[in-house]
């Protein structure tokens, strides 16, 4: 049986240490993006690695699959390809890891409808749709991983949609958990703050931005692995971040909405 391991936004990043991570627990890796020169690129960047790497341990094979995941008929694609492996030979998808996403500082009436409709389709109705076309595919053992946010926990003004469809994939994340549990699928949704990646911009309006408590995507990706494998149903990294999230729920959503305001609209 192949197993495989689908990955979305896999071309950087949070997806790309996701790669890194389950490099040797599969034997074909779906990296899954809208760029596929830059999945090419991370096809050959693995290829070199595993050249230079003297072992003969499992490594997988990088399988770029451009798809963009913000327009629903891209669903198609994936679809399409696991029927037709799967008249092949038999599959198994091992590890399902939902990472494709992004967000801008803003005000909310600064979006476009079809950046709102962009954003949500991205961050909710290809999360949801992708699980429901791999589930089949999966048996006890098998891992969900789906990247929510600390923002998931509490509005946060001038970053509106994207902490409103965070908050979506947390709780569809642990209702779908629950619903799998018989089956012996795990579901994990994973909750960082800041990570340092291409995504966050250095500087806002000509003001150099401070992102509290940020760490690197190396960390946040080996904590979910190691967090699904034990399976829990809530990876969060770190202690700095886990306390905040603490915090949100215990203090008024007011307070806490007037203390990020008094932040953020400095860089506005």
């Amino acid at each position: 049986m192949k197993q495989i391991a689908i990955i979305t936004g896999a071309s950087g990043g949070l997806g790309k240490e996701f790669v890194h991570q389950i490099l040797n627990d599969a034997d074909e890796i779906w990296a899954i993006g809208r760029n596929l020169a830059k999945l090419e690129l991370l096809k050959n960047e693995f290829i070199i690695e595993n050249n230079l790497a003297d072992n003969n341990s499992r490594i997988a094979q990088i399988i770029p699959v451009q798809m963009d995941l913000s327009d629903t008929k891209s669903l198609e694609v994936l679809s399409s390809k696991l029927k037709n492996e799967s008249e092949k030979s038999e599959i198994e998808i091992h590890w399902l890891i939902n990472n494709a996403g992004a967000g801008r500082f803003a005000p909310s009436t600064n979006f476009s409808i079809e950046e709102l409709s962009g954003s949500i389709t991205t961050h909710c109705t290809s999360i949801a749709a992708i699980c429901n076309i791999c589930i089949p595919f999966m048996k006890k053992g098998d891992y969900i991983i789906n990247v929510s946010s600390q923002s998931a926990f509490c509005p946060l003004p001038y970053m509106n949609l994207y902490a409103a469809t965070k908050s979506f994939v947390y709780s569809y994340s642990r209702s779908l958990g629950a619903e799998l549990k018989k089956t012996g699928i795990i579901v994990t949704a994973v909750c960082p703050g800041w990570i340092k990646t291409a995504l966050l911009p250095e500087n806002l309006n000509g003001k150099k931005v401070y992102f509290p408590f940020i760490v690197t995507a190396d960390k946040v990706a080996a904590k979910a692995i190691k967090d699904a494998r034990h399976k829990k149903p809530l990876s969060i990294f770190s202690f700095a971040v886990r306390y905040v999230i603490w915090l949100q729920k215990h203090i008024s959503t007011a307070f806490s909405l007037k203390i990020w305001c008094r932040l953020v609209e400095k860089y506005l």
